[in-house]
């Protein structure tokens, strides 16, 4: 009997344990502030990235090797391939999900969008 309410303990446990878990990777996406946007300028040598919102407002962007840069196209030839920072040109449609405030902003990741603007598909 012992047993069993030890297993039965360990079993709750571990389940709670996943559930947080998991809740935590779901929600992942949503605590990260978005610029949907057009490429300006980009600095390979800096590892930067300069995109301006339909506001016209400018944000500056520092492209880690932790940032993902993908592009994306929903036409007819539907493709999503993995991309570097010398992929991405000037007035290319893109949405930055970054980090940072002030002078000092990340990008966690980059998606790029042919024949379409970006639109953020994060729950």
């Amino acid at each position: 009997m012992k047993i069993a309410s030890q297993l039965l303990i360990v079993a709750v446990f571990w389940g709670l344990s996943i559930s947080v878990v998991s809740t935590a990777f779901a929600n992942d996406n949503a605590k990260w502030p978005v610029i949907n946007g057009q490429v300006v300028a980009v600095d390979t040598e800096q590892s930067v990235v300069i995109v301006k919102n339909d506001a016209e407002q400018q944000m500056t962007f520092q492209v880690v090797p932790t940032s993902e840069i993908t592009i994306k196209s929903k036409g007819l030839l539907k493709f999503n391939r993995n991309a570097t920072l010398k992929d991405l040109t000037a007035g290319q449609r893109v949405l930055v999900t970054y980090y940072g405030s002030g002078e000092l902003k990340v990008a966690r990741d980059i998606k790029s969008f042919f024949g379409e603007r970006a639109v953020n598909t994060s729950p």
